[in-house]
């Protein structure tokens, strides 16, 4: 027994009919059912995982799977019961669940559905029953070929309620054909259903049968003063699966019987998830076997949550150990290459300093060769050089002997080399005045000169 469910946003249906199976797939508009979908399978083979399978997209979007169950092991039964509340009405069956079932109570699994009834004060019920072990079998059946169902219907049934039946009516339901030929019996008075009962018809004498239980039935509710005349007739079959019974049930009628054809399997499994999404207070399927099937669903989401937690884990190792070596790598190329560099870079420091040498021995030849030529040229006459020298490559030292009355021509000769310059530069960046001290009859004069240097060029 449970509560009336949500309305799913998807719903399947299995058929298994002669070692096939027959999935039929359907999503939820507006509480109505629109086929999405239809396959044939074998017993042998899996059934398509993506529209079966019970995975995360279950949380987010609800799925309802309902497989037809053959009727064997099933009973039912119609139960006139005052109007009610939908959710009352199971509690109303389970007091009278002892009288009704052919089984004990605790051996059998059992739902119920209200059927229209004109009288507002009033309800039929039609309760189904079915053994309790036939019912966890074909649920085991189901599971081992890959389908977890959440309810079992009776594709009878809804053949038999498929159209309203206004006044008196008989209405017989045939499956199958042969050894395994059903007949599912409605009796309708006064817009009522009356009594349902379910026959397994044999290959020989299923007239004579189908006739015995007819007849039981009509003097059972003559007793009960719900039937004063045999109603009309209908059969809902196929035309040759009806045809060995219409002249058997004419005669018992005593008037013709109308033939309904029974509809492609597709609308019945259309008309049977559409009716699977109203509110129900009962299923079929046993309590402890949809425990069971919930935990198991929990269950397989763990392991799937952990299975992905972990493979995630290990290819987040796998990724880092694959970017570690790869980095690793790099910074060996890299170290090699910064290697490489630094001798580029000495030798480059030193072949720097070489040309540095070079250059400036090259400027001080050059330069002593115009400081030389600067000494000749603006020395005067009166002056005499005794003593040309360079300090540091830098610092020109300059002596030389006078007169002591030739002051004014050291003093000439010092301004002179001041103003010296060298392809447009001054020689000199600075020329100290001459120091002059007397030596008896002889002046002993000399100065120091600063060779200008390029900017960048270090002595």
């Amino acid at each position: 027994m449970s509560n009336a469910a949500p309305i799913p946003h998807a719903c399947n249906v299995l058929s298994l009919r002669n070692g096939e199976r027959h999935l039929y797939h359907f999503a939820v508009n507006k509480s109505s059912a629109v086929p999405a979908g239809q396959w044939e399978v074998a017993a042998d083979k899996p059934l398509p995982a993506n529209v079966v399978s019970r995975d995360c997209r279950l949380l987010i979007r609800s799925r309802l799977d309902i497989a037809w169950m053959p009727p064997e092991s099933v009973f039912l039964r119609a139960v006139q019961l005052p109007a009610c509340a939908p959710a009352e009405l199971a509690g109303m069956i389970e007091f009278q669940l002892e009288k009704l079932s052919p089984m004990p109570p605790a051996q059998v699994v059992w739902t119920v559905e209200s059927v229209a009834h004109p009288d507002a004060t009033q309800q039929t019920a039609l309760v189904t029953i079915a053994a309790r072990s036939a019912v966890e079998a074909f649920v085991e059946k189901l599971e081992q070929g890959g389908y977890m169902v959440d309810r079992i219907e009776l594709p009878m049934v809804r053949r038999l309620l498929a159209k309203p039946v206004q006044g008196e009516l008989l209405r017989i339901v045939l499956d199958g054909s042969g050894a395994q030929q059903v007949a599912l019996l409605g009796w309708w008075t006064d817009s009522v259903l009356r009594d349902v009962s379910m026959i397994r018809l044999p290959v020989q004498g299923a007239a004579q049968l189908l006739l015995a239980q007819l007849n039981g039935t009509a003097w059972a509710a003559e007793l009960d003063g719900w039937l004063a005349a045999l109603p009309p007739v209908t059969v809902v079959a196929d035309e040759a699966e009806a045809a060995p019974l219409l002249e058997a049930l004419q005669g018992w009628c005593a008037r013709p019987v109308s033939v309904e054809p029974p509809g492609a399997e597709p609308d019945l499994a259309r008309l049977t998830a559409s009716h699977a999404l109203l509110p129900s207070p009962a299923s079929l399927i046993p309590e402890e076997v949809r425990t069971r099937q919930r935990r198991q669903y929990v269950d397989s989401l763990w392991v799937k949550g952990l299975t992905a937690l972990a493979t995630t884990y290990l290819a987040g190792v796998f990724v880092y150990l694959a970017v570690l070596t790869y980095q690793k790598s790099a910074v060996e190329t890299l170290q090699g290459e910064t290697r490489s560099m630094a001798l580029q870079y000495t030798n480059t420091l030193q072949l720097k300093a070489r040309v540095r040498v070079l250059q400036e021995q090259v400027a001080l030849r050059f330069a002593a060769l115009d400081c030389w030529n600067a000494v000749v040229e603006k020395l005067p006459e009166a002056l005499t050089l005794v003593q040309l020298d360079f300090k540091n490559g830098r610092t020109l030292v300059i002596n030389g002997n006078a007169s002591e009355g030739d002051r004014a021509e050291v003093t000439r000769y010092n301004d002179l080399l001041r103003a010296v310059s060298a392809e447009g530069k001054p020689l000199f960046s600075e020329v100290k005045p001459a120091t002059m001290t007397p030596r008896g009859p002889l002046l002993s004069w000399s100065f120091e000169a600063e060779l200008r240097r390029e900017e960048g060029v270090s002595p």
